[in-house]
């Protein structure tokens, strides 16, 4: 129960208990949290102060609303930071959320031109072409669409890379272990197509991105995924090493 004789409101003090249970994981990340009834009951406060406190934690981006479900704990922005040894995968274990990938094709092609061009394949060369939405936290995260020569994948299957990964079918195949990837970001309108399956609106903005993955200085991937921009963002750390009192390189900048 709130305590109506101290000198902040009611709305303060609820919101200070709901920031409690989801900033000490009481209420993890994707987590349903209990209905508005409920939390009257739980905090003698009425319908009125709780709505207004869970449309402020949702504006705050602490909660989101789905229509027809309720209100969930909202996942948080997984922040990629510029630097070889960066791993979305190790990020999404230590918030303690699962990763999908839900398989939606898996074929050999004819590389196409600008992949012939990352890969040095000729115009006759296949590659394996392997579609997937990736979710976490059971929410829709990215579509991605990952190309491999189809000499590195030569007994891989559909099952297998649904049950054991890209990269770790790569290696069984061919040996070569995933080392380094350069990636190119950019903000931009999603296809109609792409965002029916993530969900979004027509039109809506997304990240997308470009990877290429080496091992032992041979490209083995080339991916194009457009990820929910609302919980992904980029970090870039800049080492500068020029002279303190050097102001024009520093103008320069």
């Amino acid at each position: 129960m709130l305590d109506d004789t101290l000198p902040v409101t009611l709305q303060f003090q609820l919101r200070g208990k709901l920031l409690e249970k989801i900033e000490g994981r009481v209420w993890t990340p994707g987590t349903q949290i209990p209905s508005e009834r409920e939390l009257c009951a739980e905090y003698g406060v009425s319908r009125i102060t709780v709505r207004e406190v869970l449309k402020t934690l949702v504006q705050e981006g602490y909660l989101t609303r789905k229509q027809g479900k309720g209100t969930f704990v909202a996942l948080p922005k997984f922040e990629h930071e510029l630097t070889s040894s960066y791993s979305l995968s190790q990020e999404i274990e230590k918030e303690g959320l699962d990763s999908h990938f839900q398989m939606l094709s898996f074929r050999r092609v004819i590389a196409p031109g600008h992949v012939q061009a990352v890969f040095g394949l000729s115009g006759s060369d296949e590659v394996c072409e392997i579609t997937r939405l990736r979710s976490i936290g059971g929410e829709l995260f990215a579509w991605e669409r990952a190309y491999t020569p189809s000499a590195l994948m030569m007994e891989a299957t559909e099952a297998q890379v649904e049950q054991e990964g890209l990269y770790f079918t790569i290696y069984r195949c061919s040996g070569l272990m995933a080392e380094e990837a350069e990636v190119e970001v950019e903000a931009v309108n999603c296809s109609d197509e792409i965002a029916a399956l993530l969900k979004l609106k027509k039109k809506a903005a997304v990240l997308y991105l470009r990877r290429v993955t080496a091992a032992q200085g041979r490209c083995i991937e080339y991916c194009e995924s457009y990820v929910r921009s609302e919980t992904y963002k980029y970090k870039y750390k800049q080492r500068l090493r020029k002279k303190p009192y050097d102001s024009a390189a520093y103008d320069s900048k």
